[in-house]
């Protein structure tokens, strides 16, 4: 009996709803559990993309007698940097303005004091440095800011951005004191989802450095640097550093100002099975590219034979972690294996269970190289012939690496112990008290808090020839 046209098309019609796999012959049926593995596909950003409501904007700026030297002028100074303190401080409002919604300024020294936005014009002039009025006069060169309190306030307030102006000279007490909340404060911030920006920048100084450990003062620093740390959403660190780094400080030789992001959110841009490029795998000798699966899936997908080279993929850690955070490290990989004797049937797909070192992957920097499959791997060699595979690849980072001696914030740090050869060396630029371990607790704290991640999915499918 034949069949009129218009049956034909019903018949192709139900066909497809009840079996999606049978309608086109070419290609291959996908298993079911791994679907979700596009599904669930997104940028890496925990975050919410839509617009975010302005935060209320808080500044404090460090008024003790060693920032003074940062807004004195001296003609004879011939230091390679420039007054960028002025420059920070003239723009500060300004840029806080751009990024939040109110804005509330204060002065710390021994206790915190607001001040108006007239009274923050004067933080370009030596008049607003000066000693509190509760100190003597003869400790007033050795007074500490209170660094302490005002992250206290950050830490109480998790919707806040806030940007802490200061030189970061710390005493040794305030690490190890029980008294001292710095790490309490710290540790809090990062528990409620915050970012901790550090901004550090080189500017000419004509002044004297006090609060050294052994209470004297040194007279002929030309240059030091000083730190605008920022707390609050990562997006909002980034975006007023950004904005600095355009609008203020976009002639800094860059030798003379870095910056660092310490997070619980590393990953911007997540490599996913949606989002992974076709040139982020090459395949090897014994390997023959094919086209099975339709595009939508952006499989990669090969012929193999059994004495194949593996399949190599390349990635770029600076391309998927957030900008100027500690690189990810102690990678491993979690490997979903299916197995089927016909593809176009989509009940035959089986998983396969207790699968391992089918994928291995190396970290050289930056770089990570993911190994799949290959003649060598003892798991890939039991593939059978006549079998199609499909591997969801999971790569997982289960640490951070700590920063190495050369990091910047180190590298600009001294110690009590180190005073006296200082002194001695009569450096014209002047390092920071006690930076390096600030630096160190704020890697340690966050990496106390880091929990394992995936900032790299894919999908492989392959026929055993």
């Amino acid at each position: 009996m034949k069949l009129s046209k218009l049956k034909i098309l019903i018949l192709c019609i139900l066909l497809h709803t009840f079996n999606p796999g049978f309608v086109y012959a070419e290609e291959g049926c996908f298993p079911e559990a791994l679907r979700s593995s596009y599904e669930s596909s997104s940028n890496g950003s925990s975050e919410e993309s839509t617009e975010q409501i302005k935060p209320s904007g808080f500044v404090f700026i460090d008024q003790t007698l060693s920032m003074e030297g940062f807004v004195q002028r001296n003609p004879e100074n011939n230091s390679a940097q420039d007054y960028n303190y002025l420059r920070a401080m003239d723009e500060l409002a300004f840029q806080l303005s751009l990024i939040t919604e109110n804005q509330a300024f204060h002065k710390y020294a021994k206790d915190i004091k607001p001040v108006t936005s007239d009274e923050l014009n004067n933080a370009t002039s030596s008049e607003f440095y000066n000693c509190p009025g509760s100190v003597p006069a003869s400790e007033c060169r050795n007074l500490q800011s209170d660094l302490e309190s005002v992250l206290s306030i950050a830490a109480m307030q998790p919707d806040g951005f806030f940007v802490i102006v200061t030189d970061l000279f710390l005493k040794n007490t305030q690490f190890f004191d029980p008294k001292s909340n710095i790490k309490k404060s710290l540790s809090t911030v990062f528990d409620q989802g915050q970012s901790i920006g550090i901004y550090g920048v080189k500017s000419k100084f004509n002044g004297r450095v006090s609060g050294l450990p052994s209470g004297s003062i040194y007279e002929n620093a030309e240059s030091r640097a000083f730190y605008i740390i920022t707390i609050g959403k990562k997006n909002q660190v980034l975006e007023f550093k950004d904005n600095l780094a355009k609008d203020v400080f976009s002639s800094v030789n860059e030798e003379d100002i870095n910056f660092t992001i310490y997070t619980n959110d590393f990953v911007l841009n997540t490599v996913t099975p949606e989002l992974i490029k076709k040139s982020d795998l090459n395949k090897g000798s014994g390997a023959t590219t094919n086209n099975v699966y339709p595009e939508r899936y952006n499989l990669h997908q090969y012929d193999l034979k059994h004495s194949h080279d593996p399949i190599l993929g390349t990635f770029d850690l600076y391309n998927i972690q957030l900008p100027n955070t500690i690189l990810l490290s102690e990678f491993t990989t979690n490997v979903t294996l299916f197995q089927s004797k016909d593809i176009y049937n989509c009940k035959k797909w089986k998983q396969l269970e207790n699968i391992e070192n089918l994928v291995s992957v190396n970290q050289n920097g930056n770089l990570l190289t993911v190994e799949v499959f290959g003649k060598n791997n003892g798991a890939s060699q039991k593939f059978k012939r006549k079998r199609s595979y499909i591997a969801n690849i999971k790569v997982i980072a289960n640490n951070i690496g700590l920063n190495d001696d050369e990091f910047w914030l180190k590298d600009w740090s001294f110690t009590s112990v180190d005073e006296t050869d200082l002194i001695q060396s009569s450096p014209t630029f002047f390092p920071t008290l006690n930076l390096s371990r600030f630096s160190t607790m704020l890697e340690n704290i966050q990496q106390s808090e880091f929990k394992s991640l995936v900032p790299i999915e894919f999908n492989v499918a392959v026929r055993m020839n």
